[in-house]
């Protein structure tokens, strides 16, 4: 019998096709994988970052300025007066931008000058500057190598006045009134 005329198809072999739809889906679906991973790692080694400035800044607090022993070449207040002097350029530029001292508070200096250490409470080292903001004054103080803290405030109307005392905290140096330390 000669096949040239039949009904019957030859058999064919049907192969399965990915749908392409579901390959970009694949491409997009590990792509967000991927930036989501990324940004976790990022918000991670952050956090990390920042717990151990934070234990930094504690450990310095908790040792006291009397008991630290300063190397007889470091008894210099210069660093003292220099990072008073620092603190208070970033907080006239805070309220140059603002036309208030009320934000030159601990994070917004820290973000701006991060060699230095802001705290509320006291100062007990001249890396470490304890800052009191208002309105319309801002002050800071910075304890020496020699154990005197010095004072420095400024206020809205222009006036930058100096001091020295025993407690060495924002708000006791918002009591300066000396045109020089």
């Amino acid at each position: 019998m000669n096949d040239t005329f039949s009904f019957h198809a030859p058999a064919e072999v049907f192969r399965r096709r990915v749908d392409p739809r579901w390959i970009r889906l694949g491409v997009v679906a590990t792509i967000v994988a991927l930036a989501v991973g990324a940004f976790g790692s990022w918000v991670v080694a952050s956090e990390r970052a920042a717990d151990q400035r934070r234990e930094v800044a504690l450990d310095a607090l908790r040792q006291p300025a009397a008991t630290a022993a300063p190397s007889p070449l470091a008894l210099d207040d210069d660093a003292a007066r220099a990072s008073a002097s620092s603190a208070l350029l970033v907080a006239r530029d805070v309220f140059t931008e603002t036309g208030s001292f009320a934000g030159a508070s601990t994070a917004t200096l820290a973000a701006e000058a991060p060699d230095l250490i802001f705290v509320d409470g006291p100062s007990t080292a001249p890396a470490i500057v304890s800052v009191a903001a208002r309105d319309g004054a801002w002050a800071a103080a910075v304890m020496g190598d020699t154990g005197t803290c010095f004072w420095i405030k400024a206020t809205a109307d222009g006036r930058i006045r100096y001091g020295r005392g025993t407690a060495c905290t924002g708000s006791a140096a918002a009591g300066a009134d000396l045109t020089a330390w």
